[in-house]
């Protein structure tokens, strides 16, 4: 940009700052970031761009330049923000989907091929086992040593047919597993497996209207762990996280699953809401104290790290599906987030 070029930029701002009647530096700020810095970002399409710079621009034509409207600007763009955030978290979350799915159809392939191949194995070791018993019996050796003899053939054929059933049975439970499982977090359901748990729960409680709650768990800061300690030390909270919460959720026979990021989820039936939160406070006392040490080359380092949770709790209501009832739980996480993390908050209707 040369020096003609960029004294025209000036004029050009100066005459929108004049029009606007702005003189505040943090109203300058806002200005600058729409008109010079917004056009550089790369998360965000040229046409969504240009919506937000009209919107912004229409909020300054108010001319409202109170504290009032600079949280409303501000807000804006947090909103702007957070949606982008929320769309590269989907991206992410279904680009995790796709590879599980991935590793789902290989696995099952494979079993496929198994039980295939086994039963061609099966049929040609019959074929042989008649050719055998035929050649016996046509020996001319007397009636107890045929009997004998195709005797103890039967049973290592039956031998051989167990050791295969076996084999079939081990990799059917992998495949379960794999199915309902996160390939990461192997002590949590995936979130397939949730939906389902709670489409059947959903079925129940319209017939007894049982007491029901759910938990949100989500770890504070997260992404300054992951910047400041490395994606590895992420990826081992998570897990330290998802044993203690088995830990704890298993005491009381919680459904845990992965909701998606660094959100967990326990769904406990027969179990009323005040209960679920101390059940939640016990989980979040847990974490706050554990003493988490980040590996290095397998080695565990000398001074441990603190990480925290929010939780959100939630009571099932007459007439909620599974929508409502998560919601429900994720709105009580956020409050709980908001009012200085480290927090459980209970979802209550107004």
């Amino acid at each position: 940009m040369g020096p003609q070029s960029s004294h025209n930029d000036m004029q050009h701002l100066a005459a929108i700052l004049k029009n606007f009647g702005v003189d505040d530096p943090d109203w300058v700020a806002v200005i600058l970031f729409v008109r010079n810095l917004l056009g550089r970002l790369t998360v965000y399409s040229e046409e969504k761009k240009g919506e937000i710079q009209r919107e912004v621009f229409a909020e300054l034509a108010k001319k409202d330049f109170s504290e009032t409207g600079f949280e409303t600007i501000l807000a804006m763009l947090d909103m702007y923000i957070m949606q982008t955030i929320g769309t590269l978290e989907l991206e992410e979350s279904l680009a995790q989907e796709k590879r599980s799915a991935a590793q789902l159809l290989n696995e099952m392939t494979e079993i496929i091929d198994s039980m295939q191949g086994s039963a061609d194995r099966q049929n040609r070791k019959l074929d042989a086992f008649k050719e055998q018993t035929v050649g016996v019996i046509e020996s001319g050796k007397d009636r107890s040593f045929i009997v004998a003899k195709v005797r103890d053939m039967f049973q290592d054929l039956i031998v051989e047919f167990k050791e295969e059933a076996r084999e079939l049975q081990a990799k059917a439970k992998l495949l379960e597993h794999t199915a309902n499982f996160d390939p990461m977090l192997t002590e949590l359901h995936n979130r397939r497996a949730l939906d389902a748990f709670l489409q059947d729960v959903m079925h129940d409680q319209d017939e007894n209207s049982a007491p029901l709650s759910m938990m949100m768990i989500d770890v504070d800061f997260f992404k300054d762990v992951n910047d400041t300690y490395g994606h590895q030390a992420g990826d081992d909270v998570l897990r330290a996280l998802s044993r203690i919460i088995s830990a704890h959720a298993v005491q009381y026979q919680g459904f845990t699953a992965r909701y998606g990021g660094e959100e967990i989820v326990i769904v406990m039936q027969d179990m009323k809401r005040n209960i679920a939160a101390i059940k939640a406070e016990a989980i979040r006392s847990d974490v706050e104290n554990y003493d988490f040490r980040i590996r290095t080359d397998g080695k565990l380092a000398d001074t441990p790290i603190q990480f925290t949770v929010s939780i959100g709790v939630s009571a099932w209501q007459p007439g909620w599906g599974a929508g409502e009832f998560v919601h429900a739980a994720d709105t009580a996480l956020y409050a709980a987030k908001n009012s200085g993390r480290n927090k459980v908050s209970v979802f209550k209707e107004e």
